[in-house]
């Protein structure tokens, strides 16, 4: 019986090669070529294998406030700034904002002449125009010198950049962002971007394929921007793949509600919850996923825990993924000046189209409400920088998703 080969031997062929350095031996500048582009191809499949891509820190997106003196602020134009930061894209190259760089951009002039006509006849129709910036990879020969030696067919010793400058630029576009795959595409497969990835930065620049910086709604010409206007929330996590998080609700988390306001939330309405991306209608069908508690209060006996009867209702229930989710009380339990009403979502158990769990903690309840795109209560600072915030730890703990509205009339 002949043994199967172990060690070196078992090697395929196909594997990468490096080179081996000996005495005496003449290396060309393809070689030395080659033996940088392993390199970083090692380096970018480490980024996408162990890290995965998107934003790792900073890299916040904010509007630049009118100048001082201007006789109409809100005639200004619009005007945006990201700070600094580092990031990694799909191709696994690094993306780095340096400190005190503080880049900023008329995000109108941006556009491409194609999208700046679209934008003015939506404007024109009365429509909001909701554009995108993007951070892309980008590379630029520099530094020109004259080759000391020519090739065989050169009558003269031509010129060459000596050195690559690795660096940044930002794009912005119409055109909506694709979904995140569930699994990172193998990085030494060709490309099969759209034209984000045809863009440069000037003669002879390599770009790649652009990161999701923020949203920004309303664009117009002629208007500075503000900051409700801009969405950094949108920005995809460093990560292989991005925890799901519960984005928005129609209710404001702790809201002081009468009795009929709280008849019609509840009953009517239901609350309303929506993910950042689609998860799977099975998983929210098993009893036990969601429940509301009445926890009575005011004067005489209080303190006693109900448990109210509810249902958990998707807009199509026939179709196998949804992105949001409504829950809505099913009996005729009155409701007391006092009570508390408390909802819990065992996101755990719900699973997103990855077959994920849905990461629901809702830190410091600041999950967007109805009332508008920031949910920071008085005494509690914003993230580091603009936007609403999520659910979710930047660990993907999975937390049960709990929230909560008083009765006062």
């Amino acid at each position: 019986m002949t043994a199967h080969p172990a060690g070196r031997d078992s090697a395929p062929p196909t594997g990468r090669r490096r080179l081996t350095y000996f005495h005496g031996q003449l290396l060309s500048a393809q070689d030395l070529r080659q033996e940088q582009g392993q390199f970083l191809a090692r380096l970018r499949l480490h980024n996408l294998a162990l890290h995965g891509y998107g934003v790792a820190y900073g890299l916040w997106t904010r509007p630049v406030p009118p100048p001082r003196g201007c006789p109409d602020p809100e005639r200004a134009q619009p005007w945006i700034e990201v700070s600094d930061g580092v990031a990694v894209d799909r191709h696994g190259d690094e993306l780095t904002v340096p400190c005190g760089v503080l880049p900023r951009h008329n995000l109108w002039r941006m556009l491409d002449e194609d999208d700046r006509g679209r934008a003015l006849d939506e404007i024109r129709s009365g429509r909001d125009v909701i554009a995108y910036l993007t951070i892309h990879h980008c590379e630029e020969p520099v530094d020109s010198v004259r080759a000391v030696y020519s090739e065989a067919c050169d009558s003269l010793p031509r010129t060459a950049y000596a050195r690559i400058r690795e660096g940044f630029v930002l794009r912005a576009t119409l055109r909506p962002p694709r979904a995140d795959p569930c699994d990172i595409r193998c990085p030494d497969e060709a490309t099969t971007d759209d034209a984000a990835d045809a863009y440069g930065c000037g003669d002879g620049t390599v770009v790649g394929p652009g990161l999701l910086l923020a949203r920004v709604d309303g664009l117009r010409p002629d208007w500075a921007l503000k900051p409700e206007q801009v969405h950094p929330e949108v920005r995809r996590p460093l990560a292989r793949r991005p925890s799901t998080v519960i984005t928005g609700l129609s209710w404001q988390h702790g809201e002081r509600m009468t009795t009929e306001q709280a008849r019609t939330l509840l009953g009517d309405d239901g609350l309303e919850i929506r993910f950042s991306r689609p998860v799977r209608t099975a998983t929210l069908r098993d009893p036990g996923i969601a429940d509301l508690f009445q926890f009575t209060g005011g004067r005489g006996a209080h303190g006693t825990v109900m448990h109210l009867e509810t249902e958990v209702v998707t807009p199509k229930p026939a179709d196998e993924t949804t992105d949001r989710v409504t829950i809505r009380q099913t009996d005729h339990e009155y409701l007391n000046d006092g009570d508390r009403i408390h909802l819990v979502l065992r996101t755990p158990f719900v699973l997103d189209v990855c077959g994920d769990p849905v990461d629901g903690t809702h830190t410091g309840g600041l999950v967007p409400g109805p009332d508008g795109p920031v949910a920071h209560r008085s005494g509690l600072l914003p993230p580091d920088g603009a936007g609403p915030r999520t659910s979710g730890t930047p660990a993907g703990a999975a937390g049960t998703f709990e929230s909560w509205i008083v009765i006062a009339n």
